[in-house]
């Protein structure tokens, strides 16, 4: 029997919350699943346990790289294996309530909807927050609406903010698969990969529904990859946002918040030469941030920026980028990181 979802999870690194993510998808209420593990060249026991899993419950199939290729190979790999009727995802380190895709599905199917997308918990050691998704349930976006409407959300927030956009976080869709499988992840964007495909799938979607439910635990820890040092920023960063930037040209909303979303990410790839991991010391951040924030197209995006309009914590971060202050950037995000 065809699967109603294929459910694809790359496998990196993750042995201590594999188990975890493993049994929270074989509980799912829909039955009717199929899931592609995706084994990365892991190098801690992931395979094994994967291998272990595929062993015990027939829905799971395992996919084993030899060499380390990247999460978007290993998501893509994914795609080429599905054969259910949507696609969804997961990461190895992260879970998912029973009632996720069974809810996703439906409510795309009731809405005739290509993608359906949920609400996203944030796992931390102490404490766990669900994140406002900013629709209501049952939601729906047509063609238009998803141009003027829900990409934008995804981009930015109306205007410089602390607040975080709509996620592009991929694991938070349902995808039609005739829909997804037209396209693929870039490869070559190894760091925040997933808002481009999320795009290219919605400027090719009929409509799209909201779920303001929280099914999807996104788990921080003390390895996640979102808060340690990263080589592919900003690289990553400037190829994913110039793909998309071309893809949104004709749509003058979208246009105008993606400097929005670019100097946030600015903002980011400075912070990014601060975080733990870090191979530069003090001076090497500076000089490398320096160098960074006098590019003329980073420039370009702080120029007509008024620090002063917003919040104290977002305007200094504002101010200093826009006067090129490297040194106080850097001493800030390296000594006063929790504070501002």
């Amino acid at each position: 029997m065809k699967p109603k979802v294929s459910v694809i999870i790359p496998v990196y690194n993750c042995e201590p919350f594999l188990r975890a993510c493993i049994d929270s998808l074989r509980a799912q209420t829909l039955r009717e699943i199929e899931l592609i593990f995706v084994c990365d060249a892991s190098p801690d026991h992931s395979l094994d346990i994967l291998r272990e899993a595929e062993r015990e419950d027939s829905r799971i199939r395992v996919i084993a790289f030899a060499q380390n290729r990247g999460v978007s190979a290993a998501r893509n790999a994914g795609l080429s294996a599905a054969t259910g009727e949507f696609v969804g995802f997961c990461d190895g380190d992260d879970w998912v309530e029973p009632q996720m895709f069974e809810r996703l599905y439906a409510m795309a199917c009731e809405h005739g909807a290509d993608v359906s997308f949920c609400r996203v918990f944030k796992d931390y050691a102490d404490r766990t927050d669900s994140v406002p998704l900013g629709f209501d349930t049952g939601a729906r976006f047509d063609r238009e609406a998803i141009r003027s409407t829900l990409i934008p959300a995804m981009l930015s927030r109306e205007t410089d903010s602390d607040e975080l956009p709509l996620s592009g976080y991929t694991p938070r869709n349902l995808f039609r698969s005739g829909l997804i499988k037209g396209h693929r992840f870039r490869e070559d964007i190894r760091y925040a990969e997933d808002l481009l495909l999320i795009i290219e799938c919605m400027l090719d979607a009929d409509a799209a529904v909201a779920v303001d439910e929280a099914y999807y635990h996104y788990r921080f820890h003390g390895s996640s990859v979102t808060k340690r040092y990263s080589p592919y920023v900003p690289e990553s960063y400037d190829l994913s946002n110039d793909a998309i930037a071309a893809l949104l040209a004709p749509y003058p909303e979208c246009a105008r918040r993606m400097t929005i979303r670019r100097r946030k990410m600015a903002v980011t790839s400075v912070r990014n030469l601060c975080y733990p991991g870090t191979p530069f010391g003090f001076w090497a951040r500076v000089k490398k941030a320096r160098a960074y924030m006098n590019r003329a197209d980073v420039r370009a995006w702080f120029k007509g920026v008024r620090p002063l309009r917003f919040a104290p914590k977002l305007a200094v971060r504002l101010f200093l980028m826009k006067h090129r202050l490297a040194f106080a950037m850097c001493f800030l995000f390296t000594y006063i990181f929790d504070r501002v």
